[in-house]
């Protein structure tokens, strides 16, 4: 019995041993990652462990250094926001004492019998004000008791108050019945005023020349003489003063677009530009070419359409167009040669003429100088 319980303690120790052997061949074995292959094992001391905690520390205090300098930035903008409020808040706390103080002076003289000369601003300047519009409004009440239109008429705005002053410049074209002719240079200025903040008046004084050559086929002309020399050119210049009004569409500080009319009084003259003296035969009748001019006066009626653009209160810009045409006959003409002996006089008196009636059609640019 003995000799069974001592075998059977031997296996038992035997089994203990083998089992302990066997859990640290495992333990001591390279580790398996999770693909079932060998994972290597890493090495490290205490050098190694040092190194890698002085790159944590120093990546902390990269973050750390990226806060702080957010942080600056931050408070960077938030002192230059206090000092803006600030800078409001003590201008609207020194302009505040100041009124107190201006009112409390004000107060102080109104209450006192006899204020002295510090005063006069505020208790003799008070009641003059007082007077003045006591007056205003028993005046007013008498005009309106009398009469509305002429009340409503001051409302709107005081006249001759603006004055203007319009340089312009710009191009017209003569549509006749037989001639169409362009101006090489057409301008003037204008003197201008408001009548009310709508309506206004002004003076204008304009001035268009052109050139043509003379391409008639009369029975009169030269070159049906075999004379040999190409047609002449012709110079025709007008001078003008007009009267015109204006209305003005809106009431804009910027843009005035504009509807008006005028009427002018003009003087007109057309010559050849080389004058020398020809002359030619027809049987028994000679006929003289060279000196001939024509001069006339006539009066014009013109309706016009606009805009002014002011840039500043006293400059700005004006763009218009115009329609112009001649009303009736000359008043007065003047020829330099008898058309009998002259028939190229009688050209110019033809060319003339219908430039005077002819459909002038006009688009100007200019200045607007307020004064």
């Amino acid at each position: 019995m003995k000799s069974r319980n001592l075998l059977a303690l031997m296996l038992a120790l035997s089994f203990s041993a083998a089992y302990a052997q066997s859990e640290e061949q495992v333990l001591n074995s390279d580790p398996i990652d999770v693909d079932g292959y060998l994972k290597e094992k890493q090495v490290t001391d205490g050098e190694l462990e040092q190194i890698k905690s002085e790159i944590r520390k120093q990546k902390n205090e990269v973050q750390l250094n990226k806060d702080k300098t957010k942080g600056y930035q931050e408070l960077s903008r938030t002192t230059e926001k206090l000092s803006d409020t600030t800078e409001d808040y003590l201008d609207n706390k020194k302009s505040a004492k100041k009124d107190i103080e201006e009112y409390n002076k004000k107060i102080k003289c109104l209450m006192e019998e006899t204020p002295g000369k510090d005063c006069d601003k505020y208790v003799r300047g008070n009641r003059n004000n007082e007077v003045v519009a006591q007056e205003v409004q028993v005046q007013q009440a008498a005009a309106t008791s009398v009469v509305d239109a002429p009340v409503a008429a001051t409302a709107s705005g005081a006249p001759f108050e603006e004055i203007k002053l319009i340089p312009f410049a710009g191009s017209t074209q003569y549509n006749g019945k037989i001639e169409q002719l362009e101006a090489e240079i057409a301008a003037g200025l204008r003197l201008e005023s408001n009548i009310t903040t709508r309506f206004s008046m002004g003076l204008g004084l304009n001035y268009a020349g052109l050139k043509t050559n003379d391409f008639a086929n009369n029975t009169y002309s030269a070159q049906n003489y075999g004379l040999g020399y190409q047609s002449r050119e012709i110079q025709y210049k007008t001078m003008g003063i007009d009267l015109y009004s204006k209305f003005f569409i809106t009431k804009g500080e910027r843009f005035r677009p504009y509807i008006g009319a005028g009427l002018g009084y003009n003087r007109a003259t057309a010559k050849y530009t080389e004058n020398n003296q020809n002359s030619t035969w027809s049987g028994m009748q000679q006929y003289n070419f060279g000196g001939e001019e024509f001069q006339t006066s006539f009066f014009s009626g013109t309706v016009m359409g606009g805009t002014e653009i002011m840039i500043t209160k006293g400059f700005g810009i004006n763009i218009e167009a115009a329609y112009a045409t001649g009303l009736g006959n000359s008043l007065s003409s003047e020829s330099s040669k008898n058309p009998f002996n002259n028939p190229d006089q009688r050209r110019l008196r033809e060319l003339g003429t219908e430039i005077i009636n002819a459909n002038a059609l006009s688009i100007f640019a200019g200045a607007v100088v307020v004064f």
